[in-house]
């Protein structure tokens, strides 16, 4: 009988410790800065805004590398049984699946960026566009010459 008592007593006191210790987790990421929202830039500077084929465009890649992602998810297995070392598993499968469709996105032409530095990365893609309009047509002996130029 009191073996049955002190089993019931410590596995009460580890329960309790979890409650806590999840408890402290929390508090410690609620103390976390919130990130800021991150926007979609076309690499070649275009707007989709602006342009209608652009924006269509946009969300099929979109949706392509939604299913890249998704299918990045879904496979394997995830045992979580409750323990913190198990949520910590789903969250880095999540930023696992995220760095996926970043992935998939980067190689249809497009970047992630802050929406506090939009507008300076809009106007460094339309500047980078710009630059390969003016030597595209140039053959290499040109552009050679040219880069040894403006040393």
């Amino acid at each position: 009988m009191v073996a049955i008592g002190c089993a019931y007593f410590f596995g009460r006191v580890i329960f309790n410790m979890r409650k806590i210790a999840i408890a402290a987790l929390c508090v410690a990421l609620g103390g976390c800065p919130a990130q800021s929202k991150m926007l979609w830039h076309r690499a070649d500077g275009q707007r989709a805004l602006d342009n209608p084929t652009l924006r269509t465009q946009f969300e099929f890649d979109g949706t392509a590398c939604l299913g890249e992602r998704n299918k990045d998810n879904l496979s394997g297995v995830t045992v979580t049984g409750g323990e913190l070392a198990g949520i910590a598993a789903v969250a880095y499968r999540s930023a696992a699946a995220d760095t996926v469709q970043r992935g998939c996105m980067v190689e249809k032409g497009y970047l992630l960026v802050p929406e506090d530095q939009a507008q300076a990365k809009q106007a460094e893609l339309v500047a980078v566009a710009e630059q390969k309009k003016a030597t595209r047509g140039r053959g290499w002996r040109d552009r050679h010459k040219a880069a040894e130029a403006s040393f």
